[in-house]
Formats: structure tokens, C-alpha cells, sequence
């Protein structure tokens, strides 16, 4: 692993230095990069995706226990980096590109280049700009795995660091105050593991917040109960975009996707009271609302963020 000063000179030589757009904060504490990677659990046969990573201070871990590592930089200079220190590998694919084509879908080089295998576990720092997309978007594409076998990317296993606020939405339980719409799709396809908390001095640059170690393990069992992805995605948007007002009151808004009254009445079949707030609804009681909504959607829908 790179130390701070090794991430200074490499940055230096190359004239670079971190910048605040892509959310650039370097690793720099060996302890819990090794914690990390205990957390991955990887092993020989597995694809990796490391998204955003900088100098190559994971990289270089990861391409010595996968079988195959796709590193994603958006930053130019960054990627050209990491090609010259790096690019001989022969397990390594470097790739200077954005993760994503847009808010609500990863980018299709990226997932070309994961489609050899057509399976892959996510292990990265990840930039804390792009983090909820990305994980949202992996989780997508692994229940679209479900639907059109071959035709999607299995992500396996989604293991990260990411700020401890958005650390804690992931895993929050029904009725607190972190609990939203990234909490119930967590729970309706995945199991998380949360790991160890990173303070800023952690990072280099320092960011203002701590950090958090997660695992989320997609699950195949939990994931083929949800119908279609998209309606749940609508329906959480729908609800959660007014979370104070009661649920029922999400029907009659003219941009809800659903029709009123069939939407009351999907309360009523799912056992949910109408006066709840959608902090009050459990995701097993979304997944059900959604799957009786399934096919009457009114208008196209973008994945929650």
C-alpha cells in the first residue's frame, strides 16, 4: 500500500493533485485498507470493479488476490497514471472513463468490459459525489440479471467505503429518521454488513466527514420477490418525496405515476394504513405494494436516489 508520501511524489511527477470535483480522497491508513479487503473477501476466481481509483494504492491489492480487476478513473491524468504503474499486469484493465451514463445507469464500457464473465464484486473507495448512484445502479443490474439472464451484470457482493450519513441510510431500519427509499432497496435485494468507521485523518485530503466500511451481498432469493424494479423505484419516489404527509396522500398528486384509486386500493390489499407515514411502511409492505401496482404505472419512472 502507498504511503502518503509515495501518493505525493506519484501526483507530483505526473502534475496532478486531488481535486474536489471527482471527490478525490486518497486512503492512506494501511490498518483499515487491510480491514477493507478482509471485508471483500475476495479470491483468485472473482472479477472485480474498483471504481475511482486514483494513484492505484487498492488497485495494487486487488490485482495481487482477483482473477481480474476493471479500474474505472474518470480523472485523465489519473488513469494515464495508473497505466504506466500498473497497466502490465496482465489481470488488470484500465479504463479512463465516468462509471456512469448518467444518473441512473452505469456506463456501457464499463460494463462491456465486465461481461466476459458476466459477474463481478465492486470493491472501491468510492467518490462520495457518484456513491449513491453507483450503488443503486449495480444493485439494478443485478436484479435485471435475474430477468434477462446473459444479458446484465451480476454484482455479487458490493463492498465500499462511502461517508458514514450515507453509511448509515443504507442499513437504517423502518421508523428512523435515516430510513428512505436506498434503505428498502437494500433490504428487498441485498445483505449488508456494515464495517469499520474511518475518521477524516483516514484520507488524504482530509474530507469534513468520517466514513464507513459496508458489504452488501446481493440476494437472489430476496430479489426475485421484487416483480418489476422500476414500479418499486416509482412507488418509493412517489411516497418518499412527501415523507411527512400520510402515504395516501401520494395517490392523489398529479405527478404520482399510479391511478388514485387503484393505488388506495393497494393500500387496503397490502394491509397498510392509509394515515401511515412511508416511514412507517416496512419494505416487505413496499415490495408487496409494488408488485400489486406492477404493469399500471402511468408514466416512466428513474431509479430512486
Amino acid at each position: 500500500m502507498q504511503t502518503l508520501s509515495e501518493i505525493r511524489e506519484l501526483l507530483a511527477e505526473a502534475g496532478q493533485e486531488p481535486t474536489k470535483r471527482f471527490g478525490q480522497n486518497f486512503l492512506i491508513d494501511a490498518n483499515l485498507m487491510a480491514k477493507l479487503i478482509e471485508l471483500a473477501d475476495m479470491d483468485s476466481a472473482q472479477t472485480v470493479l474498483e471504481i475511482g481509483p486514483g494513484t492505484g494504492s487498492l488497485t495494487e491489492e486487488l490485482v495481487a488476490r482477483a482473477g481480474r480487476v476493471v479500474a474505472v478513473e474518470i480523472d485523465r491524468g489519473l488513469a494515464a497514471l495508473l497505466q504506466r504503474r500498473l497497466g502490465g499486469q496482465g489481470n488488470l484493465t484500465v479504463l479512463q472513463a465516468d462509471a456512469l451514463a448518467g444518473k441512473h445507469k452505469l456506463a456501457p464500457e464499463v460494463l462491456a468490459a465486465l461481461a466476459q464473465t458476466g459477474r463481478a464484486n465492486l470493491v472501491s473507495n468510492l467518490p462520495y459525489n457518484v456513491a449513491v448512484p453507483i450503488l443503486i445502479n449495480c444493485l439494478n443490474e443485478s436484479w435485471r440479471s435475474l430477468r434477462t439472464p446473459g444479458q446484465a451484470v451480476r454484482f455479487s457482493r458490493l463492498t465500499f467505503t462511502v461517508q458514514r450519513e450515507l453509511a448509515d441510510r443504507l442499513v437504517a431500519d423502518m421508523g428512523s429518521s435515516d430510513y428512505g427509499p436506498v434503505s428498502v432497496l437494500v433490504s428487498l435485494l441485498a445483505r449488508s454488513t456494515p464495517g469499520r468507521i474511518l475518521p477524516p485523518q483516514a484520507f488524504w485530503p482530509p474530507p469534513k466527514v468520517h466514513s464507513q466500511m459496508v458489504r452488501l451481498d446481493f440476494d437472489e432469493t430476496l430479489a426475485e420477490q421484487v416483480k418489476d424494479l422500476p414500479t418499486l423505484s416509482a412507488l418509493l419516489g412517489a411516497t418518499f418525496q412527501h415523507r411527512r404527509k400520510k402515504i395516501s396522500t401520494a395517490g392523489k398528486r398529479r405527478d404520482c405515476p399510479f391511478d388514485e384509486q387503484r393505488f388506495l386500493a393497494g393500500l387496503g390489499t397490502c394491509e397498510i394504513d392509509p394515515d401511515s407515514r412511508p416511514e412507517q411502511v416496512s419494505p416487505e409492505q413496499f415490495r408487496r405494494l409494488a408488485n400489486w401496482l406492477e404493469g399500471f404505472t402511468r408514466i416512466g419512472s428513474d431509479l430512486v436516489e
